[in-house]
């Protein structure tokens, strides 16, 4: 058990719950928690081309970080920072030697149309004496083919680590020992293995605990964060890793400084932005989806587990893996827009609206300051009631007008069909 170390993710992963914008003593204090609490590795953030700023975790130089890291942090630890192709990254030509800067180790992640920049990349990394990690997007994308390909060049290139990624969270665990027995047996064994994933099916902390049985003389490296931080369903924990490894293993990480994070940081964060597991986000994996689908679905707050599962269903199948927005937004538009003949209905409405006093009730604080008086005008006009997006408990409405499909599937239980008409419009 030796073999398994921790890495934590929450300054870099983490960041796209809420833009990276954690603050500068934020930051400093999580690095210095996560030391405290024994962490085998840190990341402390992304490597880009964007102007720094020192309430984010972004850096657009390794000496950046000088100031963060605590001189008082634990010596054991090792900090490292991520290159994401394809996301503002920093060209590694532009960065200074590893003997000059905080970090140990560079992170380099890639989709398979970048591969070949990516080898580019990780040879200036190597050469510039960075321990590097190689981390390609969404293993489980690749064919037996593909991933031995990549292996092979793995071995040439002879970095660091090599990872496994789930980043659309839908590895069983039979999924994940798969990848790990094709790694295990056709990479060399000097380089390290890591698994990165991802909650979309809860299996994140059950899957970790499957790898840290794995028989295997390599050694492993897995990643979590802080509460799960991460955006859509989030991560590993790593408190619950780290309490793991300690009851099962005898470890020695200290997980209250990692409590303290989440006090003290995270929880705040996630009042405005939350993260975790969603039914959304089931069935983002369930349809080998990227999860960035469902949550911009769930942004709209007009739809229902239904809709959003037949939406996902009509993304072909090339455009899952990457998350394409105009893509969903047209798809969302068709959706919303089925055509629908009201001619017939408007003019029933016409026909039993005509010469009769209309009463239009909307949910608001007013409806229960103001009730008495709706009921002694509804006493005295008897108008016609049509209630908005919701059913007034003192109140019978002749007409219910429900402005989207997720309202009117709340509603469903509440309206007598035979008494109450229901007009269906997708706002």
């Amino acid at each position: 058990m030796n073999n398994i170390k921790i890495l934590d993710c929450t300054l870099r992963d983490g960041g796209y719950v809420n833009d990276w914008h954690f603050g500068k003593k934020a930051i400093e204090t999580i690095l210095f928690n996560l030391s405290k609490a024994n962490t085998d590795i840190i990341e402390c953030g992304f490597l880009t081309n964007k102007p720094y700023d020192a309430d984010y975790s972004l850096f657009n130089s390794v000496e950046a970080l000088d100031e963060l890291i605590s001189t008082e942090s634990n010596s054991e630890t090792m900090y490292v920072a991520m290159i994401a192709l394809g996301e503002r990254e920093i060209n590694p030509k532009l960065i200074s030697d590893s003997a000059k800067g905080p970090i140990d180790g560079i992170r380099l992640t890639f989709h398979p149309n970048e591969i070949e920049r990516a080898f580019e990349y990780a040879e200036i990394i190597k050469e510039k004496g960075y321990k590097l990690f190689m981390q390609p997007v969404g293993t489980t994308n690749y064919t037996d083919k593909q991933f031995i390909d990549l292996l092979e060049r793995i071995n040439k290139l002879e970095p660091y680590a090599f990872y496994i990624v789930d980043t659309l969270g839908l590895m069983y665990k039979k999924d994940l020992l798969r990848q790990v027995f094709l790694v295990d047996n056709n990479l060399k064994t000097s380089i390290k293995l890591g698994y990165h994933s991802h909650n979309n099916l809860q299996l994140a902390f059950s899957n970790a605990q499957a790898l840290a049985e794995y028989n295997t003389e390599r050694e492993i490296i897995i990643d979590c964060s802080a509460n799960g931080m991460g955006r859509g369903a989030g991560n590993l924990c790593s408190e619950l890793l780290m309490n793991y490894l300690n009851s099962t293993y005898s470890t020695k990480y200290d997980v209250l400084p990692i409590l303290e994070i989440v006090d003290r940081y995270l929880v705040p964060i996630s009042l405005s932005a939350p993260w975790g597991y969603s039914s959304a986000y089931f069935l983002s994996a369930s349809s080998n989806c990227h999860p960035n689908y469902s949550s911009y679905l769930m942004s709209k707050h007009s739809l229902s587990m239904s809709a959003i599962a037949n939406i996902l269903e009509q993304i072909p199948k090339e455009e899952k893996r990457f998350f394409n927005k105009a893509l969903i937004e047209k798809i969302y538009q068709s959706y919303q827009s089925n055509a629908v003949d009201d001619v017939e209905t408007i003019s029933k409405l016409r026909k039993r609206l005509d010469g009769k006093e209309i009463l239009v009730i909307a949910p608001g604080k007013s409806v229960k300051s103001k009730k008495e008086s709706i009921l002694k005008y509804i006493s005295k006009k008897e108008p016609y009631v049509i209630s908005v997006n919701f059913i007034p408990d003192f109140a019978k409405p002749d007409l219910v007008f429900v402005g989207n499909a997720l309202r009117y599937k709340e509603l469903q239980d509440k309206v007598d069909y035979k008494k109450i008409g229901i007009h269906l419009k997708y706002s």
